[in-house]
């Protein structure tokens, strides 16, 4: 070897080929953390290229895998069109509008509105429409860009360099048509109904079914999206109730829809708790670190979640999310209030009880398991 350079210690700042895209090349802001609130208020900044404006986040438990930005488009205004090699799913905080995506069989065209939740087929050109003169309309990203940049650290591929037509729509014409998968007997497969779609025009709308191994009274839909790698479920809380932990891989963002007051807790094995306390009136958002146990206490009567997680049941990318709704005896990764060691279960249970009595509500007995 013949060097021609000598350095003392290493130039690098350690941050991932997407964080300096991000904050050095877009010059947008970049939030960190476990978790994040105010979702609805959060300032964004304009995102030139393309024609909205945004702020993004790279949060812990996401591993540099998922990522996430919120994104706003001005009042009759228009994305840019454009198409990526990223799987990505839009969530409608506010506004309404349509989206155009382009396929073999020509543009399929929807209208979206408050709490329409959809994805954007792979390396698809989209654009985005905001149909009102008046206000603008904020939406919620996942995607995966995060893992896609930091292996090919170039945005003219990443970003419209590849003109692949990758078939992920199959043969469905109109956004909105589904194919319905009920649970097995034993819940192997899927533990509730199941929509195979791509565009989904109220998650609120959407039927739920009965998901008992979370707890009594829950009630959830799973989504799988356009052939994405990111799938979605939309669950119902009973709240004054105590729910089964459970642990899975990384990249599961769990958004708090601003409709109940609660909190939620992770911990890894052995180590202290973090909380993340819901904003009241906003969304807000917590992912849990992989395979850190997390539970999810809602000290109001109801309470509503959106998970959008780096986890397709027919096209997975890995097994940690295998048997998630399965007991720790089954070899899943829920385990019941009577599973959790002593010390912490009194400080989690006294924890609850105060924090519901401070609202004016008597929490319900853990079930006996």
């Amino acid at each position: 070897m013949a060097t021609t350079k000598t350095f003392e210690g290493v130039p690098w700042d350690g941050r991932t080929a997407y964080e300096k895209w991000v904050e050095d090349d877009l010059k947008l802001d970049l939030h960190r953390g476990y978790s994040a609130s105010n979702l609805r208020k959060v300032p964004v900044k304009l995102w030139k290229e393309r024609g909205i404006s945004a702020a993004f986040y790279d949060i812990i438990g996401c591993e540099s895998l998922a990522g996430m930005y919120i994104g706003e488009i001005a009042p009759g205004a228009s994305s840019v069109p454009c198409r990526q090699l990223c799987d990505e799913v839009i969530f409608i905080m506010s506004g309404r509008g349509t989206a155009t995506v382009e396929t073999k069989k020509g543009p399929m065209s929807f209208e979206w509105g408050p709490n329409s939740l959809f994805a954007v087929p792979l390396n698809h050109s989209y654009q985005l429409h905001n149909t009102s003169g008046k206000e603008p309309a904020r939406f919620v990203s996942c995607n995966t860009i995060p893992i896609v940049y930091n292996l090919f650290r170039d945005a003219k591929f990443v970003f419209g360099g590849c003109d692949w037509q990758f078939e992920r729509l199959g043969d469905q014409l109109n956004a909105s048509d589904s194919i319905l998968y009920k649970p097995d007997a034993n819940h192997e497969k899927t533990a509730v109904n199941l929509y195979e779609t791509t565009f989904v025009p109220d998650v609120y709308n959407v039927q739920r079914s009965s998901f008992k191994e979370k707890g009594t009274g829950n009630a959830t839909a799973y989504f799988e999206l356009a052939g994405s790698v990111i799938s979605v479920h939309f669950a119902e809380h009973p709240g004054l109730r105590f729910f089964n932990p459970h642990r899975h891989g990384p990249s599961a963002f769990v958004f708090t829809m601003g409709d109940s007051r609660g909190y939620s807790l992770m911990w890894l094995e052995g180590g202290p708790e973090v909380r993340y306390d819901w904003p009241v009136d906003d969304m807000g958002v917590v992912v849990p670190p992989n395979m850190w146990w997390h539970g999810h206490f809602g000290t109001d009567p109801l309470a509503f979640q959106l998970a959008i997680k780096l986890r397709s049941r027919k096209y997975p990318l890995n097994h940690l999310y295998d048997k998630s709704h399965k007991h720790v005896s089954e070899g899943g990764k829920l385990i019941h209030y009577k599973d959790l060691e002593e010390g912490l279960r009194n400080r989690i249970w006294q924890t609850y009880v105060d924090e519901c009595r401070a609202n004016g509500y008597e929490v319900k007995p853990p079930e006996a398991k």
